[in-house]
């Protein structure tokens, strides 16, 4: 997969397009949340997510979703050397994940009290408007040579992410309990 991290997520047009794979994509979706919603996980949704979504520009031969995820516990939501951690070990596992042709995840680190960074269609409520916590906003892009197939490469490449976050959910928490030991 092609890993980027980025200072600012960029904007992108957000399509309907009715899909057979949508059945596929939501099933994903559900084992994503499962497993970011489980015990094995530090981390939690900041904003349900949003995806699979045609890209306009590519004749729905491109999809992609968002996802904002931040730490469960309010005293790592703004801890920037634990987040920069999270994002160093996520770029190092989902490199070796899946198609560098065909699946792409963008990484952005991003503070809630700013409403630039919220994609559209998502809202912060006032109380974390006013707070310091961080979170992590991740677009997952995929293509195929069909609507379908590009759909369930996404839900893939969710997988995929999936594991790279309960991943790093482990290796945080053997990072956190050495500093703390």
């Amino acid at each position: 997969m092609r890993v980027e991290a980025v200072g600012e997520m960029p904007r992108r047009a957000r399509v309907a397009v009715a899909v057979a794979g949508n059945a596929a994509a939501s099933l994903a979706i559900k084992s994503f949340l499962g497993a970011i919603d489980g015990d094995d996980s530090l981390f939690c949704m900041a904003q349900p997510p949003l995806g699979p979504t045609a890209d306009g520009s590519a004749e729905g031969r491109v999809f992609w979703g968002d996802v904002i995820l931040q730490f469960r516990q309010d005293e790592f939501r703004s801890q920037r050397n634990l987040h920069f951690l999270l994002i160093e070990k996520l770029i190092e596992l989902l490199k070796e994940a899946g198609s560098a042709e065909s699946l792409e995840a963008t990484i952005c680190l991003t503070s809630e009290n700013v409403p630039a960074n919220v994609p559209q269609g998502y809202s912060v409520s006032q109380d974390k408007a006013n707070s310091e916590e961080l979170g992590l906003w991740m677009r997952l892009a995929a293509n195929g040579n069909t609507p379908e197939q590009a759909v369930l490469r996404w839900g893939l490449g969710l997988a995929h992410l999936q594991q790279a976050l309960l991943f790093t959910s482990r290796h945080l928490r053997q990072q956190i309990a050495q500093k703390n030991g």
